[in-house]
């Protein structure tokens, strides 16, 4: 498998470790050479990625038709001449993916404020993240979180070289509740099944943070799941100086190296710009193993060399050089 790093697409709010590849996101394993072909670590989205596909055509749908909506006059204007109507459709076909960049780097400010936030490191305010950190801030009062005793570790680069794969995880905080269950809060109660309190054990919690700018604070899915399992299930966690960023391997050793600790308990932290929503979910040996089980195929996919497939001749139009002659 042939992965190309693409350098031109690096940004500052890229994860430690992590490089931009022909193939989605991969991981750079500071511990092994340049040349070292199990370097590349596919990074747990990337490889759930493949599970989710279905669902990205009618998000760009959706995304889609809002922009059109929004510029419905000179989508009215384009249709009465054949080169502006083109012009107009080529120019809707690209505003999902201008919609997706822009929540992406939203959400990419905002977490990079909360790690601020945690590692009680100075950052320059940002006013439309500003209601998703005050959302954060409100879930560390509300739970209890002080973050100099609690918070355990922050964007934090965790890798499973057994498997392989790599990834970021957001929070290790050390959380407490009054008993081993807490109930649902009342507006987020489902209908279709029983609204049982969920398990919430007091102890090491990994907690992942998603941003929206339109879905409420109870939403979550499966790939969040399978994400958090993968996550909670990685062999190594990364500490490393900015010079070990992208796995440079003359710059890492063992010492920025630990073992991932057992966690109690898993969550999702939907940051909304009125509030909050704390998820815990079941990323257990079940979910992890689910997990794994995306791991082949997306290989197999970044793998694939499609480009030399093509029509071939039907036998009664192909012409032998005896024919020809």
């Amino acid at each position: 498998m042939s992965i190309t790093i693409r350098e031109d697409e690096r940004d500052e709010y890229d994860p430690s470790h992590a490089v931009p590849t022909s193939a989605g996101r991969y991981y750079c394993d500071p511990m092994l050479g340049p040349d070292d072909p199990h370097r590349m670590k596919i990074s747990v989205t990337n490889a759930i990625d493949q599970h989710m596909i279905e669902a990205l055509a009618p998000a760009a749908a959706r995304d889609t038709a809002i922009w059109l909506m929004d510029n419905l006059p000179d989508a009215i204007r384009a249709a009465g001449d054949p080169d502006d109507m083109e012009a107009f459709i080529k120019l809707a076909k690209a505003q999902y993916r201008v919609q997706w960049d822009k929540k992406a780097d939203l959400g990419s400010r905002v977490h990079n404020i909360a790690e601020a936030i945690n590692l009680g490191a100075p950052y320059i305010p940002d006013e439309e993240a500003a209601p998703f950190v005050d959302s954060y801030l409100e879930f560390l009062r509300d739970f209890g979180v002080d973050i100099r005793r609690d918070i355990k570790a922050a964007e934090c680069t965790v890798i499973n070289r057994t498997i392989p794969y790599a990834g970021t995880s957001d929070i290790w905080a050390d959380l407490r509740f009054p008993g081993p269950t807490s109930p649902i809060i009342p507006k987020f109660k489902p209908r279709a099944v029983p609204a049982a309190p969920l398990p919430t054990p007091s102890g090491l919690w990994l907690v992942d943070i998603k941003t929206s700018l339109t879905k409420p604070a109870s939403a979550v899915y499966e790939d969040h799941v399978m994400q958090l399992a993968a996550l909670r299930h990685a062999e190594v966690a990364l500490i490393c100086p900015p010079e070990c960023r992208y796995g440079e391997s003359d710059n890492h050793d063992a010492s920025h190296e630990f073992a991932v600790p057992p966690f109690v308990g898993a969550a999702i932290l939907n940051l909304r710009e009125t509030g909050y929503g704390f998820v815990p979910l079941p990323a257990d040996q079940d979910a992890f193993i689910a997990f794994c089980g995306l791991l082949p195929l997306a290989h197999y996919v970044h793998g694939l060399e499609m480009r030399g497939f093509k029509p071939i001749q039907p036998p009664s139009k192909t012409t032998t050089r005896k024919d020809a002659a």
